[in-house]
């Protein structure tokens, strides 16, 4: 088992396994996917030899005896809050599955994640919105090593461009909802006297936006977190386009952001979208996607798609999207469990799986 770390050996960790732990994570995380919309591997390259101030970040790769990967893990532990949390990922090769690849990938997952402070463990499954969750091996997996849902999440995506006249349309219905208020966009980092205004409006990403069960803390934003995020997107061969709401008296109450990476052109990613609760009710979601997907097109006209997820539970969000004409094509489920609970039943499966080995 090659594990990686966030010291400096991570270099040299990269040199000699990166490409297999790529692969391996990418073909397990693939399989059975019509469009799985994967980090590229110059993004995760990037940010395994940038670093990332915002979580400490292990990548753990599994090969069997003569060498060949069979899988790919990593543990993310957040580091401005959520002190009592990591997120966990792990992917098994196809052909590999079925031989304890991962739930050994797991077991050390956990290890990392004990050794850190950690009492709790999340993962996320992505599946094609027609599979159910008991005949999709991500789905059964988790829900054999402990995991219970905490959060339904439906992907979207958007197919460009959209039709003609919509955006106009949309528009013009929803200004006089929001009259008063102003949205600005740009392209790339903040301008400065912005950069406060989205370290508030990220806080209020983590107690603003829909939760469900899962046991997210309030996070922890200030201008230089802002700018390091800006920093590692560049690093990533990435660009980005961000809209701002500001209400009558000039207070930031909303924004989102949309990303492009050289390594996948022809996607548009949709990153946070937020209006705060204070100022809901004026159409400012519908005017800030609006907005910002006007601005990304003008500088990447041959953009194919847009990919997006929201909370199942997030109405409004969901309206929004669907009237610009998003439609939904995977369930994501943000599963969570105490890290004592993942154990015991990490235990109970290798215990029956050398059972029937017998």
């Amino acid at each position: 088992m090659a594990t990686s770390t966030d010291d400096p050996a991570r270099a040299a960790w990269a040199a000699e396994h990166f490409d297999d732990w790529y692969a391996a994570q990418a073909a397990g995380e693939s399989h059975g996917r019509a469009d799985p919309a994967l980090w590229q591997p110059g993004e995760r390259r990037a940010e395994l030899e940038h670093g990332t101030v915002d979580d400490r970040i292990h990548l753990l790769l599994a090969r069997d005896g003569a060498g060949t990967a069979l899988g790919a893990a990593e543990v993310w532990l957040p580091v401005h809050d959520n002190a009592h949390l990591a997120l966990v990922d792990v992917a098994v090769v196809p052909a590999h599955r079925r031989r304890g690849v991962g739930s050994a990938l797991l077991r050390a997952c956990l290890d990392v994640a004990a050794a850190a402070g950690r009492t709790r463990v999340r993962c996320t499954t992505e599946r094609p919105l027609d599979v159910a969750a008991g005949d999709w091996p991500g789905s059964a997996a988790a829900a054999a090593w402990g995991f219970t849902l905490a959060q339904a999440v439906a992907r979207r995506q958007l197919l460009l461009p959209p039709p003609e006249g919509l955006l106009e349309e949309l528009e013009r219905t929803a200004a006089p909802h929001a009259a008063g208020y102003a949205v600005r966009t740009w392209a790339g980092p903040a301008p400065q006297e912005h950069v406060d205004a989205l370290a508030h409006l990220a806080s209020r990403m983590s107690t603003d936006a829909p939760l469900g069960e899962l046991s997210t803390t309030p996070e922890v934003w200030d201008a230089a977190r802002v700018r390091e995020g800006e920093a590692l997107r560049s690093a990533q061969g990435r660009r980005w386009w961000t809209a701002l709401a500001l209400s009558p008296g000039g207070e930031p109450v909303g924004y989102t952001v949309l990303v492009n990476s050289r390594h996948e052109p022809q996607r548009l990613l949709q990153h946070d979208t937020l209006v705060v609760r204070e100022h809901r009710g004026h159409r400012l979601g519908l005017l800030l996607k609006v907005a910002c997907l006007r601005a990304a097109l003008r500088d990447v006209p041959g953009a194919e798609r847009v990919t997006t997820w929201n909370a199942v539970a997030n109405a409004p969000m969901v309206a929004v999207n669907e009237a610009m004409g998003f439609r939904a094509d995977e369930v994501v489920e943000e599963l969570e469990a105490p890290l004592p609970a993942v154990q015991a039943a990490l235990d109970a499966v290798e215990a029956a799986g050398a059972a029937s080995a017998r």
